[in-house]
């Protein structure tokens, strides 16, 4: 019966994040759409990193499966490994993409979505810490569940850091190419 109870709720905590999500979408797009458009070159973009981040995690599984095979131990369990695992997967193609300007898409507001990575990382991490402080962090010596928390959110963390560098390294030239434009124009 607990087993139940714990399905039941991992779906609806589920669903209602499909639903946040959705909705955060909807009010991320300039066009009100819940989905994201990208260009030609953003496409490409995103299929590199896609490509990037599947060989990343055929890497990371090849070497779990060398640890399983030399039964190396880590402090940590198998559950939060994999999640692990796929968190860096995922980290790869995101970072690949902001880095390329394949990440936001044209019809985004890319600052709501700063602001969304900033709730969600905080969030996260303030679990996480709780959670270590509550001392439910590590079972039997292994980190568990509790731990994706810190994960996450130093994902999000990451996910900032990298655009803040993006921004830094190539400023927004939005401006120049409408100047460059109406210098056009007028020769």
């Amino acid at each position: 019966m607990k087993a139940l109870g714990f399905v039941i709720g991992f779906s609806l905590t589920i669903g209602i994040i499909l639903i946040v999500i959705m909705a955060t979408l909807k009010l991320s797009n300039t066009d009100g759409s819940s989905k994201t458009k990208y260009d030609e070159r953003q496409q490409m973009v995103r299929g590199q990193g896609y490509k990037y981040s599947f060989w990343t995690l055929v890497g990371l599984v090849c070497g779990l499966i060398f640890m399983t095979v030399f039964d190396v131990e880590l402090p940590i369990k198998d559950e939060v490994l994999y999640f692990f695992v796929i968190l860096f997967a995922v980290l790869v193609h995101t970072v690949y993409c902001i880095f390329h300007d394949g990440y936001f898409g044209i019809n985004n507001e890319p600052k709501k979505y700063y602001i969304s990575f900033v709730l969600i990382g905080v969030a996260n991490l303030l679990i996480g810490i709780f959670n270590s402080i509550d001392g439910r962090l590590l079972e039997n010596g292994k980190l568990d569940l509790p731990a994706m928390n810190l994960v996450c959110g130093m994902m999000f963390v990451i996910l900032g850091i990298s655009i803040i560098i993006k921004k830094k390294i190539d400023p927004d030239t939005d401006s120049d190419d409408e100047d460059d434009d109406d210098e056009e124009g007028g020769i």
